[in-house]
């Protein structure tokens, strides 16, 4: 398929990885209008067969996102019903992202601050430069709480006490602290970040797409589930993964001692 024409956002695709840069100057503000672009682009995501999987990178070598802006945040209407309505969009731009279907990965190649790191924590792994990029929820300092989801999402990957101290002190992490505390999958040199998310891309790509869609789905639907509903979950979307066309390709390949050719069905 083909995607639409985005004002902010440009991609580029190569052997079933489709990279996705984001480019709204002067530091890729989370605003309705990048919101618009995400949620479309979020859907032509996973509908494109071509997409295995998704790298988000940006355009800004200083800025992967700077989260909302905060000079825009004096000209709210500080009224309940307006400033619900605000947050209830972010929490649906980023539910979207995170029920992306294919594998997702940030190259974090500058500042992902706030909404920037929020955005970050939707999607399934987190490559950081090491040099000047920096990690965290620093609202506190402001007098708000992280509202794009980062109370709920920061715990279930660096755990309760960390995540805690995190947005209480609101200090910005380098990538290799970042790292040793789980919340970014990888610490890279600066140069090399995007190419080794995208080598990484490349590697899930590989594997076979619906078995990949199905391990999400029974990650991502169990949380907060007990242990014997999670079981459930995944007696159902085991049986989804060995009654399709790529379980039997891929038996097929192993007995023969083949590559598989997936299909994605």
């Amino acid at each position: 398929m083909s995607f639409d024409s985005f004002k902010f956002i440009s991609l580029e695709q190569s052997g079933g990885v489709t990279t996705v840069y984001l480019d709204k100057p002067p530091a890729n503000t989370l605003d309705n209008d990048l919101y618009d672009e995400l949620l479309r682009l979020s859907d032509q995501v996973d509908a494109d067969s071509e997409t295995r999987a998704v790298v988000f990178a940006t355009r800004n070598p200083k800025i992967f996102i700077a989260g909302a802006d905060i000079k825009r945040m004096k000209e709210y209407r500080f009224e309940k019903e307006y400033v619900n309505t605000v947050i209830a969009r972010v929490h649906e731009i980023f539910g979207r992202l995170e029920r992306i279907t294919k594998p997702t990965i940030a190259a974090i190649t500058g500042y992902a601050l706030g909404g920037g790191c929020e955005f970050s924590l939707c999607l399934d792994f987190r490559f950081m430069s090491r040099g000047s990029a920096r990690i965290g929820l620093p609202e506190v300092n402001i007098g708000i709480i992280p509202g794009g989801g980062g109370t709920q999402r920061l715990p279930r990957v660096v755990g309760y006490a960390k995540a805690l101290e995190l947005m209480l002190t609101g200090i910005h992490l380098d990538a290799d602290e970042a790292a040793r505390i789980g919340l970014i999958t990888r610490a890279c040199d600066a140069e090399k970040t995007l190419a080794e998310a995208q080598a990484f891309a490349s590697q899930l790509a590989g594997q076979a797409p619906v078995a990949v869609s199905l391990i999400k789905q029974c990650l991502r639907e169990s949380i907060g589930r007990s242990y014997l509903e999670g079981f459930e979950v995944e007696k159902e979307h085991c049986g989804e993964a060995v009654l399709s066309q790529d379980a039997r390709e891929g038996i097929s390949a192993f007995i023969e001692k083949r590559k598989a050719r997936w299909l994605g069905k």
